[in-house]
């Protein structure tokens, strides 16, 4: 994606010259060359520079072009060492830019040559060439003094790191994943069989190529067999890869919903998703609210329930560059606004690529401005019993490397991660690579890992469903639909609660239902479960081969903590008949005990003087398999739901008293457990259930600004407790100032002289000058254009840039108000065209936002 990310995502930029033909002078690649390194055509301008270079290699200026493009592009960056090492024997401090007439290099040819050792891990050499681009920037200078700091940070903590490698093994995925060409971005489900990443190669949809000679992206599949080998990959699906650019950015643990970044033409990219019915995905579709905007929203992931999405955006307003935000999905089911995640995770730099794992605390993304062993590194940090993150930490050497490392996915126990890498004994470009940890701890959660078997012979029938719910409170947990290819389905249970599964063919008849209890116990779960079908076409109906009613025991402590209790005798009694004794083994459990249809029983349990309460169950009318789950609690307790105990919490400011909605509600009780929840329009979250002789701490967030926590401690009875939480904060939610109506502006990008007409603020402006003109006889509307210094060949002076971006202005509010009834003749128009900014100093790409700020047009009508 843009400068960093070129290896992934790719800028299309349509240029208004012809190409260069083959014999050309040195003079038309050299000037080819720069231009299209201007505009970040870093693939081209290669092959331009490299023709020159063929021409005439002596000069330290086609030595430095060499080294920069090198740099710039994917593939043996390693080479960049040997241009630059020459660049910085002839420096000019009189250097005239993309000139082919130029012989020396730039002193900018120190700090590239920096970079380039860096990369080859000579730390100290590039250090060295740091502090000798250092005496050539000026003491007034601020912006590169911090950013030279900044490099040299990074090569002594890079030094430092790769001096103490962690202990880890890297596989490539295989030739059946890999191939010679870019494969990038992998998303993985939770059961590690079902693969989905982005590629660049031939067959893509459309088989175009982008302006670099390279293909456009395309999403693709590939599933893992029963004996650990990948598929060949194939087209996702025809709704999602289009002709153009598709990439893949994250997948819910569930492998049902797939997020996406879409490249629209040549502007920035937005995210999107599709989701999965068991046989295709849907087409693309948007979050809502305000995730996409006209800036650049670059990746995104969702929690594993899918309330709390967390993206990148490089929006105003942010602490710097690309900043990672979160939104909340509130009751109605749409998307709160987004907040920033505030200054634990942001810098004034850039961050990217965000993966919160399914146990919901550890939060991987990639950064540019923490403690970073070269470029973008993968990070994380881990979400504390006070619902706020820890101190970001690197992941350590050589999961990150000198180069930009920006997209990793880990799996649900945390022993294995997946990343994209170009690195030595690889198949060509970008490959896809799995990391072991095998000294990583395991997460604490339960993956429930399913499969449906049709019979022998038997394809999977179609548009099987698994409802799962909560079994207490009824609450339907997800829907799932088992993929056809191979029958599987995951999901992520949290800890601490029991759960059905009906299993459903259409319309909705159900061929096998089960219970699952998942403990409170701090260790990673796998609950592996196979359901076996008869032949379809013998039966003429789905019907599971797992006809027996199953009973799974468990003993537990007491209803609030929940702990498993072994070596506890249980009694299971037929009504009218015999009783069986069992004895819970290490987990507290009794599983696969076989029961009778229409029959009724009681089971109770006892450990040391303690008995639970007793437990029927009947099994009367039970026709499809069925595992039923029953809980035992030695305190005595029934497992049915106690009387309700509610909370109901409000929001508000502290000295305004104005409730604030969209913010975030923490409920956290004795044992640490927390609870997220979203107060509603109007700052409230009612019906919160709580447990009886339990205590709780509520707190409330809203844009980082925390209220003090609140103590609620329940009864034995049913009771409604309201609390209000206050927020110190009076600014929190003032948007930034706006332009009245009847002003505009716009901000380019290089070369461009066309603004965005589908902007609100367009509309806004354009129905303003309507209704002046309506109410006033003559309307005058001030046109101010301005085109910064750095070089353009579209325009051939940056003088007439600007002039042709105020003319162009000055007929699209012509052609605007004309379509709405106004005579245009009527408005008078007063146009001025500018250069500004600093002089161009060869630094386009790390001193982008210093002159895209002088790239504008702005009017006032009045």
């Amino acid at each position: 994606m843009k400068n960093l990310f070129i290896a992934f995502f790719t800028v299309s930029i349509v240029c208004s010259s012809a190409q260069v033909k083959t014999g050309a002078s040195y003079k038309d690649y050299f000037q080819e060359g720069s231009y299209l390194l201007l505009e970040d055509n870093f693939s081209l301008a290669k092959d331009n520079f490299e023709s020159a270079y063929r021409i005439d290699s002596s000069s330290a200026n086609i030595n430095y072009m060499m080294g920069i493009v090198t740099l710039k592009t994917p593939n043996h960056k390693e080479n960049a060492e040997y241009y630059l090492a020459k660049a910085v024997k002839h420096i000019s401090k009189t250097y005239k830019s993309d000139t082919y007439t130029e012989k020396a290099a730039p002193p900018l040819a120190h700090y590239y040559y920096a970079k380039a050792l860096h990369l080859n891990g000579k730390f100290d050499e590039a250090i060295a060439e740091f502090n000798e681009f250092g005496k050539h920037v000026s003491q007034k200078d601020k912006d590169w003094k911090k950013m030279l700091d900044h490099e040299k940070e990074m090569a002594v903590y890079a030094k430092e790191k790769v001096a103490a490698p962690i202990n880890i093994q890297i596989t490539n995925l295989g030739d059946s994943i890999n191939t010679q060409y870019p494969e990038y971005s992998p998303v993985i489900s939770a059961d590690e069989r079902m693969l989905i990443y982005t590629t660049r190669r031939p067959n893509t949809v459309g088989g175009g190529k982008d302006i670099d000679g390279m293909y456009y992206e395309d999403v693709v599949v590939a599933y893992k067999d029963d004996e650990g080998r990948w598929s060949s990959p194939k087209s996702l699906s025809p709704n999602v890869n289009s002709s153009g650019h598709e990439a893949s950015i994250n997948l819910t643990p569930d492998g049902q919903t797939l997020i996406v970044y879409k490249g629209i033409g040549d502007k920035d990219g937005n995210i999107y998703y599709s989701t999965f019915d068991g046989k295709d995905w849907s087409t693309l579709k948007e979050f809502g609210s305000d995730v996409n905007t006209k800036h650049w929203e670059s990746h995104a992931c969702l929690n594993a329930d899918q309330t709390v999405l967390f993206f990148s955006s490089n929006r105003p307003g942010g602490y710097g560059g690309k900043d990672i935000y979160r939104c909340i999905k509130l009751p109605n089911g749409k998307w709160s606004k987004a907040l920033n995640m505030g200054p634990t995770i942001n810098t004034e730099y850039d961050e990217d690529g965000a993966f919160i794992h399914p146990d919901g605390k550890t939060f991987f993304f990639a950064s540019n401005g923490h403690k970073s062993i070269g470029g973008y590194d993968i990070m994380f940090a881990i979400l504390n019993e006070d619902n706020k993150f820890t101190d970001v930490e690197n992941l350590g050497y050589p999961i990150n490397t000198t180069d930009d490392d920006v997209f990793y996915i880990a799996s649900p126990d945390g022993k294995r991660g997946y990343l994209s890498s170009a690195r030595e004994g690889g198949f060509g470009d970008k490959d896809i690579y799995m990391v072991s940890i095998p000294e990583a701890k395991e997460k604490p959660l339960a993956l429930f890992k399913g499969q449906i078997i049709p019979a022998e012979g038997e394809k999977l029938p179609e548009d099987l469903t698994i409802i799962v719910k909560d079994k207490k409170t009824g609450e339907v947990i997800g829907t799932y639909r088992p993929k056809i290819v191979n029958g599987t389905f995951s999901t992520i249970l949290p800890p601490g609660r029991e759960y059905n599964f009906s299993y459903q063919a259409p319309p909705g008849e159900e061929f096998y239902n089960e219970d699952v209890f998942v403990s409170n116990d701090l260790t990673y779960n796998e609950i592996k479960r196979e359901v076996n079908l008869e032949p379809v076409k013998l039966l003429g109906k789905i019907k599971s081969k797992n006809s027996k009613i199953l009973l799974n025991a468990i003993v537990l402590n007491n209803s609030r903590t929940k702990k498993s209790v072994s070596n506890s005798k249980l009694v299971l009694a037929e009504a009218g008949g015999s009783e069986q004794n069992f004895t819970s083994n290490e987990k507290g459990q009794c599983n696969n005990i076989e029961l009778q249809p229409d029959k009724k029983y009681t089971l109770v349990a006892e450990n040391e003087g303690k008995k639970s309460a007793v437990a029927n169950i009947n099994t009367s009318g039970l026709k499809s398999g069925r595992v039923i789950n029953q809980i035992l609690y030695l305190d005595g307790s029934s497992a049915k739901t106690q009387k309700d105990m509610l909370l109901n919490v409000v929001v508000k400011n502290q000295k305004t008293k104005q409730k604030y909605n969209n913010a975030q509600v923490t409920v956290t009780d004795a044992d640490g457990n927390k609870t997220d929840y979203t107060t509603n329009e109007k700052g409230e979250v009612n019906g919160i259930e709580l447990a009886p002789d339990t205590k709780y701490t509520v707190s409330a967030i809203v844009d980082g600004n925390a209220s003090e926590n609140i103590v609620v401690t329940t009864g034995k009875s049913g009771k409604l407790y309201a609390k209000t939480l206050l927020i110190g904060d009076d600014k929190i939610g003032n948007e930034p100032a706006q332009l009245s109506a009847n002003q505009y502006a716009f901000y380019f990008k290089y070369n461009k002289n066309d603004n965005d007409e589908s902007e609100q603020q367009w509309t806004t402006f354009i129905n303003k000058v309507v209704e002046l003109s309506n109410r006033k006889q003559g309307v005058t509307i001030n046109i101010l254009a301005s085109a910064s210094k750095v070089p353009t060949r579209t325009f051939k002076k940056n003088s007439i840039l600007a002039r042709s971006r105020a003319k162009n202005l000055q007929d699209k509010i012509k052609l605007a108000i004309e379509q709405k009834g106004v005579d245009a003749k009527k408005v008078h128009f007063v146009k001025k065209s500018i250069v500004a900014g600093p002089r161009y100093r060869g630094d386009l790409d790390l001193g982008r936002e210093k002159y895209e700020k002088h790239q504008f047009v702005k009017a006032n009508a009045r």
